[in-house]
């Protein structure tokens, strides 16, 4: 019995001898982030928040123009909706809401796109403006028996050997500009 006593004895001093066991760590509830907005979710604004839609201090007109220009110059091949943001410095918020009224207004097309394991947007122009380049040097509007030319008449734009030229260089102007 005394051999029990002296080994509860040892193992408390022991145990005093040993760092103590750390207290359970307190939880503290962290303070609830508003949600990032995810794509599926600025699909849900409504019209009239896009409509109504404004950047503090930026004229959305010249902003808007300036979205078109770059998203035109980039063509067929796009530009990610997060490249564009950087450029133009504005919040990614602030970005898919105007790209998400642009879509709706019918002047850009999203496209959903998998680049480097995430999901995103390809934004490239739904129009192509229109230029005025190549039918600045149409004979038409120089041409001297304009008065007489009817798609039925002996002068037509059907026979017509300027018009046939023209058509010829534009074409393979534009050809050549494609590649």
């Amino acid at each position: 019995m005394v051999k029990k006593k002296e080994k509860k004895i040892v193992k408390k001093a022991e145990e005093k001898k040993r760092p103590s066991k750390p207290d359970k760590k307190k939880i503290i509830p962290e303070k609830k982030k508003k949600p990032n907005l995810l794509q599926e979710d600025m699909e849900e604004i409504s019209e009239k928040e896009l409509e109504n839609f404004k950047i503090e201090g930026i004229d959305m007109e010249k902003l808007k123009t300036k979205v078109l220009d770059i998203v035109a110059k980039r063509g067929d091949d796009g530009i990610f909706q997060s490249e564009l943001w950087k450029k133009l410095k504005l919040s990614s918020r602030d970005g898919s809401r105007l790209s998400l009224k642009l879509e709706r207004q019918n002047l850009i097309k999203r496209e959903k796109v998998l680049e480097s394991g995430r999901w995103t947007y390809k934004l490239k122009i739904a129009h192509v403006p229109v230029g005025t380049k190549s039918i600045e040097s149409a004979p038409c509007l120089i041409c001297p028996v304009e008065q007489k030319c009817t798609l039925e008449g002996e002068i037509s734009p059907r026979t017509c050997p300027l018009i046939e030229q023209w058509v010829l260089t534009e074409l393979s102007t534009f050809k050549k500009t494609k590649k």
